[in-house]
């Protein structure tokens, strides 16, 4: 089979890049596949099968206008493309996407929520329309990694096969115990303490106030780690007083062995979040597949991961009880955090593992 994938690729600062290039080497065993981050009308027609990568950015504005032109399969890594419109839209062309979206009765819903746009990477309102009609309606199947963002998709479009295919995880890489302790006293972690890490790209939705809030209670001895860019300067500014106060690490973007490295010197990792795009996401998969217990939201999106293998917090008023409370049974427990993490690891190398993915892909157009 002759397959257009189309995606953000590497080097795009993204996950979505590094997904692609892996399930693109996979699939390449069996099929011809041409991987690119946009494709002209004319190109798309050559080909037998075609996949779109769509995301919540403007880093797929490729796969999007592709999948617009020429029907396809669509992949949502993320169950919204608000944020994406938001920024490729004037005012009237987002007003008339969403009444296009949702009926006229929202015109001026529209036009308030573009005046108040500032607020949309952490105000709910923005992630409860996910805006996907246009993008899905020509769809020839859709998929999606999570049941959260299959409600998403069916109701936007529900003539549509939608397919759940898991988010692929490879093993960890591995470390000796010298080189984790060259890290845990880089930290200054206490001998009988732990090092509490959060990890990846980090916007408000990621609760990272919820989790420094909760330290500040947290009575064995810990270190805290944020490790990773943040969105922008103002949010890690309105951080920074927190951030002194519980004494956190913060590290930039770090290289992607020196970034294993840290995971694995880590013994929690927090990665909620909230509100959600409907995303899985890869990175909660790696720290599994690094045998880390994590805390998750507790959300449609993560509702298929088994609870035994990663902490649920319930958003909302109680976000930081619950995760101070998490982290201190966590901490006490040195044997609980063995026995999550080894599920978790074996959960994920068990069913999101690449081959097994890239044959689910494969029986899309088989």
């Amino acid at each position: 089979m002759r397959v257009a994938f189309v995606s953000p690729l590497p080097p795009s600062p993204t996950g979505v890049a590094e997904y692609s290039a892996s399930i693109v080497k996979e699939l390449r065993r069996h099929d011809f596949v041409d991987a690119s981050e946009s494709m002209s009308a004319l190109k798309l027609q050559d080909y037998d099968v075609r996949l779109y990568q769509v995301g919540n950015n403007r880093l797929h504005d490729g796969a999007y206008e592709a999948a617009l032109r020429v029907p396809g399969i669509v992949e949502l890594h993320d169950a919204t493309v608000h944020h994406l419109l938001l920024s490729r839209l004037d005012r009237a062309a987002y007003v008339d996407e969403f009444v296009y979206n949702y009926g006229e009765w929202a015109r001026v819903l529209a036009g308030q929520m573009w005046e108040r746009r500032s607020l949309a990477p952490s105000e709910e309102l923005y992630f409860g329309h996910p805006l996907l009609r246009r993008v899905l309606e020509k769809a020839e199947k859709i998929v999606v990694h999570n049941p959260g963002a299959a409600v998403r998709a069916r109701e936007a479009n529900p003539d549509v096969e939608v397919v759940q295919i898991p988010h692929y995880v490879e093993p960890a890489q591995e470390f000796t115990p010298e080189e984790i302790a060259a890290v845990r006293r880089r930290f200054q972690v206490p001998q009988d303490g732990i090092l509490i890490s959060s990890f990846g790209y980090h916007r408000p939705p990621k609760r990272l106030q919820s989790m420094l809030r909760a330290a500040e209670g947290l009575e064995t001895p810990h270190r805290i780690l944020i490790a990773g860019d943040f969105v922008s300067p103002t949010y890690e500014a309105s951080l920074e007083g927190l951030m002194q106060k519980t004494q956190t690490i913060r590290l930039p973007h770090v290289p992607d062995r020196e970034l294993a490295r840290l995971v694995a010197a880590t013994d929690v990792c927090v990665n909620l979040r909230w509100p959600t795009a409907g995303e899985t996401s890869g990175f909660v998969m790696k720290l599994m597949a690094a045998g880390k217990p994590v805390l998750v939201t507790d959300c449609e999106e993560n509702a298929d991961l088994p609870d035994n293998s990663v902490l649920k917090i319930e958003p909302g008023i109680n976000e930081p009880a619950m995760i101070q409370e998490a982290l201190r049974v966590l901490t006490l427990q040195p044997e609980l955090r063995k026995a999550m993490g080894e599920l978790a690891r074996g959960h994920v190398l068990g069913e999101h593992a690449l081959d097994k993915v890239a044959g689910q892909y494969r029986e899309l157009w088989s």
